[in-house]
């Protein structure tokens, strides 16, 4: 199979994991999802993805592949679609891939899971076969707290040397040191690196090489904002809208279903979802959560700074 033409530049910015929304009755919703994307395109950001944040454990085959393709068709061209592939044998990486490219996505995220204990070899070659073989430009993911599978900052390297990877996403729980020694292993050859972990690093990813974010996708004008003021050199500008957003991040640290439990309820209140229903069974989420979010959205004003940045950008 061919791969199609991405240029891997194009990957920067702010790139939101979609959460997938769910009925009352936890069948996914297409019409809530569809809002979600107008929301995300009017926001001004170029690519959304789907990986951990979209609930994809808990979404079947078909579900997922359908989810894609509506997003795909939807996004119209306005957003730039990462699909998500788990990669639990070369056979299966390769088939997923090849799934996500028949949703017409401009890229899979390859995500290795359930290969512990391989060497670092190993996975290098698994992961290459898998990018050579499956027909869409890759994105490797190093997540390995959810994964139980570290990729090493010089393995990463190397898989950034593969015409057909087209980026890596690091979020080990320090992802800001571990990009620091990417970057080095790179010595001065190109290579898109992205972090994740809900933005939590974003800045100090930036200062260290990093040249996109995967958060949420309920605040994308402060993760945008963050980035135009480091590219301008104001960093106490960065620093300060870094500090209006950190109390949230912290707040969804307290687990995945928190974090997205807290990202379906900003997406509520701005008007894009109906509500921040997870699909069961999910961790238990206490009644007073979401009041303590409203409480730090009123605290912090930050619907109102996502209004003021996006002024930035017309």
């Amino acid at each position: 199979m061919q791969t199609p033409p991405v240029d891997a530049a194009d990957i920067s910015g702010v790139v939101p994991i979609l959460v997938t929304p769910f009925t009352v009755d936890g069948e996914v919703d297409g019409d809530q999802m569809d809002r979600q994307i107008d929301f995300l395109a009017s926001a001004g950001v170029g690519w959304v993805g789907f990986g951990f944040g979209s609930e994809v454990p808990r979404l079947d085959m078909d579900e997922l592949s359908g989810l894609m393709s509506r997003v795909v068709r939807r996004a119209g061209g306005r957003l730039a679609v990462v699909g998500n592939a788990e990669m639990t044998s070369v056979r299966a990486g390769i088939t997923a891939v090849r799934r996500v490219a028949a949703t017409g996505a401009a890229a899979a995220m390859v995500r290795p899971s359930g290969l512990g204990g391989l060497s670092q070899d190993t996975l290098y070659a698994a992961i290459a076969q898998v990018a050579r073989e499956g027909g869409l430009p890759v994105v490797v993911q190093d997540a390995p707290q959810n994964t139980l599978v570290e990729l090493s900052a010089e393995t990463l390297a190397r898989l950034l040397r593969l015409p057909e990877v087209v980026a890596v996403k690091v979020e080990p729980p320090a992802p800001a040191p571990k990009i620091s020694e990417l970057i080095r292993h790179l010595e001065g050859a190109p290579g898109v690196v992205i972090g994740g972990l809900g933005g939590a690093e974003w800045l100090h990813e930036l200062e260290r090489g990093a040249t996109a974010t995967m958060p949420g996708p309920a605040l994308p004008e402060i993760f945008a904002g963050i980035a135009r003021r480091h590219a301008e050199g104001d960093r106490a500008g960065a620093i300060a809208l870094v500090s209006r957003v950190l109390p949230l991040i912290v707040l969804g640290n307290r687990g995945m279903d928190t974090f997205l439990t807290i990202q379906k309820h900003v997406l509520t209140r701005r008007g894009v979802l109906d509500g921040a229903t997870l699909r069961e069974p999910h961790a238990v989420i206490e009644d007073r959560l979401l009041g303590e979010v409203d409480e730090l959205l009123e605290a912090l004003d930050l619907l109102a700074l996502c209004e003021s940045l996006a002024k930035e950008t017309t």
